[in-house]
């Protein structure tokens, strides 16, 4: 379908009147796009001259047989009227910029090339025009067709794109339907519109809301990571977690590094409660209600180099008020071979509506001084388990709160257990696939 012919012959029907109504070019052109970004200029070619070939043939077609032909497609497809007058008054006022950006006016691109003709457009100036009008329409396929051969990942704006458009995908549609149902009610004098499409927006967002936390949070489980390893400078690593996995949230703070082979055991030791979390555990609604009657609410996701927390705790508290604190493996040390965790410690204090993960929900608001509660982890590891060694350094950098900080720090880290940082190591090995850029 998408070889040299194909290619001609879907561009010679996006652009013939007749064939035009039922063959859309778009795929052709992105196709000769994908092609070209091989060496494939042939398909370039092609695909041009197919567009170019079928303007001329829908010109002449208007040229001898205009009005005739008009109320023949008329009667095949009634719908047809009114864009065709819209095309004819067009053409009548401002028949140049028409003609020239025909390709990019949507519903009535596909009649221009045929009302010019029966409008006897002198047919130098329409061939003029609807060449420069092909590169435009056609040439903006072409290049996403190019984009797409090369990857958007080599392309870090339009990946970031992608990634907040794959994560929003709900909210959007849910804006879109709200946004239809109020233009529909709005034309057809519906009573109550704005508290119509008020509730209608509500019930999509507790519909989005539900299907994150309870369907697909927890998907991540089936996701398998790979056992490749490599080295990360201790200073390379980003010391913060975000709720979601575009740049579009604001950070909170990995603040802890602990040595062994999990802070379970540290934890409970503790006395920390071990919480159930939405991407490592399958919470149904019934086992939701039981958890905060025990008033040890599930633990909403942070990701970490695009991954969740892979357990987290917090002190007995209740629904509104505790402390709490989400473990990630990060890695080995290459000089002890013993597992690295990081982890984010902070205090809950109520709660705010907020955009999370693609949906705007209500979930706990953090206490901005985070120190403070990584200061009080130490003391309570010092007076109830002083053998472990404890030390702060300065790994992150300072922060204030901004519009990309929910909080402040001195940027030191608390470090648990044996202590292998220094000027001369400084390595921690992790997966792979965690090394990524910062966002």
């Amino acid at each position: 379908m998408f070889d040299g012919l194909g290619l001609f012959l879907g561009a010679l029907g996006d652009a013939l009147i007749g064939p035009n109504l039922f063959v859309p070019g778009e795929p052709f052109f992105i196709a000769a796009g994908f092609q070209l970004y091989s060496g494939a200029w042939m398909a370039l070619v092609l695909v041009m001259l197919g567009g170019l070939l079928g303007d001329q043939l829908s010109y002449f077609i208007g040229y001898k047989y205009g009005a005739k032909a008009q109320r023949k497609l008329i009667r095949c497809r009634p719908k047809t009227k009114r864009l065709i007058a819209r095309c004819r008054y067009l053409i009548a006022r401002k028949g140049t910029y028409i003609i020239l950006f025909a390709r990019l006016l949507g519903p009535i691109a596909w009649v221009v090339p045929f009302i010019a003709g029966s409008h006897r457009v002198p047919w130098r100036n329409f061939s003029v025009l609807a060449f420069i009008g092909l590169a435009l329409g056609g040439g903006q396929f072409i290049a996403w067709g190019m984009l797409l051969a090369h990857g958007v990942e080599n392309f870090p704006w339009l990946n970031s794109l992608k990634i907040f458009i794959s994560e929003h995908n709900s909210l959007i549609v849910g804006v879109f339907a709200v946004l239809v149902f109020t233009i529909i009610g709005y034309r057809m004098k519906w009573r109550r519109l704005v508290l119509k499409s008020s509730a209608l927006l509500l019930a999509w967002v507790l519909f989005a809301n539900y299907a994150h936390f309870f369907w697909k949070a927890d998907d991540f489980q089936n996701q398998q990571a790979t056992a490749q390893i490599n080295k990360v400078d201790w200073n390379s690593v980003t010391y913060k977690a975000f709720p979601g996995k575009s740049s579009f949230y604001s950070a909170q703070a990995i603040n802890v590094i602990y040595v062994g082979s999990t802070p379970r055991d540290l934890m409970k030791q503790l006395g920390w409660i071990e919480n159930q979390t939405f991407s490592r555990n399958e919470i149904e609604w019934e086992g939701y209600l039981a958890l905060l009657r025990d008033k040890t609410p599930p633990v909403s996701d942070l990701y970490w180099r695009d991954k969740p927390q892979d357990m987290a705790f917090q002190l007995p508290g209740n629904l509104m008020k505790r402390s709490h604190i989400r473990w990630w493996r990060a890695g080995v040390d290459t000089k002890t071979n013993q597992p690295q965790w990081l982890g984010a410690i902070s205090y809950d204090d109520g709660l705010k509506v907020t955009p999370y993960s693609g949906i705007v929900t209500i979930l706990h608001n953090i206490d901005p001084n985070v120190d403070e509660e990584r200061d009080r982890l130490a003391h309570q590891i010092r007076m109830s388990l002083p053998d472990i060694e404890l030390d702060k350094y300065p790994l992150a950098k300072v922060e204030v709160i901004d519009e990309d900080h929910d909080y402040y720090t001195d940027g030191n880290i608390l470090m648990i257990g044996v202590a292998t940082h220094n000027d001369n190591l400084q390595t921690l090995d992790v997966a792979v696939n965690e090394v990524q850029s910062e966002i």
